[in-house]
């Protein structure tokens, strides 16, 4: 794992290996070299009869007890955070929408440590509203291959000597606070783990037969699993999930770089997880105060596969057609019409600039124009020519269905 100054104050997380209720963080001032690093701080679990989590957090060289965290329930939206020498309640609460966000306040000021849905980084930054958010602290959890590490950017925190004052109170929160965090996510990741049954709970005996699930079924592989996918594009299918489109969109337009993103369909039942998507990016600017959206509702051709299909035989029907128990749905006038359902492909243009080529007249004025002949050599119809209804099976239907749509989901 590399973070982004090798040479910034580092704290590196190693489980004892004679106690695992501890772990130790060792200290180094530039790259980590192994053997060298000395401990700092040591995070060791504790036991509340009021809370599933107790921590604290000791000084090593001295044995001092310098803070403790803790909550009753994982999911719950406040947790116990405490500066010990002397004792002070520190407010320590989740504050996130959409992405991962606890948040805790010290000296009068705000600090809130994120993590991007798609992201392994947890960073903590200094709220300064209006002003932007100051990164003061990464960190990311131990994998497989390289230990979990926090790195404290001093040459940010130096920037406001007046705000922040008590240097080591702070830094004891940013380990206290993250080491919950991380500890929280390791118990989510346990009580998620699928435990084999028995009678006790135990290792079953050899006598006991446990039932083996049947093998999941085949996936079809279809021609979207290879479509390839824009960066500033989302598909969204029937199956997908609306949070996390959310924050991809969300985390896109922060940024400076894209303009604009595009959010994609391929079949009519996923339309309204779409807009679900649309609605709920333009809910988080508006919550975040940021600079409204340009929306563009567009429907798009059905794509046509490049495979070559033999026609088959044609099949004449002698059988007469079944007839429907349900009744059509009828007009407020009275008349039977045909239930509208909406298209298969449209793309939502979600934008911080003017796209002027999407606009609504401007992509009717585009439509409507020729696109083999000039208009001098377009012969003119007569008089006694008729102009083709929108009903008539003759006349292309993909020019009023989309300037019909457009109206509809108009931003």
């Amino acid at each position: 794992m590399s973070l982004r100054e090798a040479s910034c104050y580092t704290l590196t997380l190693s489980p004892a290996a004679k106690d695992p209720a501890v772990v130790e963080l060792l200290e180094s001032f530039g790259p980590p070299t192994k053997g060298k690093e000395t401990p700092r701080y040591a995070r060791v679990k504790e036991r509340r009869e009021d809370e599933a989590y107790s921590a604290a957090v000791y000084d090593v060289l001295t044995g001092a007890r310098l803070s403790s965290a803790g909550y009753g329930a994982e999911k719950g939206k406040r947790r116990r955070l405490q500066l010990h020498g002397p004792d002070e309640d520190i407010p320590f609460e989740f504050t996130g929408k959409i992405n991962s966000e606890w948040s805790f306040q010290f000296e009068g000021n705000k600090y809130r440590w994120t993590r991007e849905v798609y992201g392994k980084d947890y960073i903590c930054s200094i709220d300064r509203k209006p002003d932007p958010r100051v990164e003061i602290c990464l960190a990311r959890d131990s994998d497989r291959n390289n230990p979990g590490r926090l790195q404290i950017l001093h040459y940010n925190i130096d920037r406001f000597p007046d705000e922040i004052k008590d240097l080591r109170g702070l830094e004891t929160l940013l380990v206290t606070s993250l080491l919950c965090l991380l500890d929280a996510a390791d118990d989510r990741s346990t009580s998620l783990a699928v435990v084999r049954p028995g009678k006790t709970g135990l290792s079953p005996s050899p006598k006991e037969s446990i039932p083996v699930p049947p093998p999941p079924p085949p996936r079809v592989i279809s021609e979207e699993d290879f479509e390839p996918e824009n960066p500033n594009e989302i598909v969204v299918r029937v199956n997908s999930n609306v949070d996390d489109h959310i924050a991809r969109a969300v985390n896109l337009l922060e940024d400076p770089n894209i303009l604009f993103i595009v959010i994609r369909t391929r079949t009519a039942e996923a339309t309204q997880r779409a807009l679900e998507v649309s609605l709920g990016v333009t809910r988080f600017r508006h919550r975040e105060e940021l600079a409204d959206l340009h929306q563009y509702v567009i429907e798009e051709e059905v794509p046509v596969s490049k495979r070559t299909v033999r026609p088959g035989p044609k099949v004449i029907k002698l059988d007469p057609e079944p007839t429907r128990v349900d009744s059509p749905q009828r007009s407020l006038s009275g008349k039977s019409a045909k239930r509208w359902t909406p298209p298969p492909n449209i793309a939502i243009y979600l934008s911080t600039i003017k796209l002027p080529d999407l606009e609504p007249g401007r992509r009717e004025h585009r439509a409507t124009q020729p696109a083999t002949a000039p208009p001098a050599q377009r012969p003119t119809p007569s008089p006694s020519q008729s102009q083709p209804s929108s009903t008539d099976p003759s006349t292309p239907s993909s020019k009023s269905r989309t300037s019909s749509f457009g109206k509809l989901f108009k931003h």
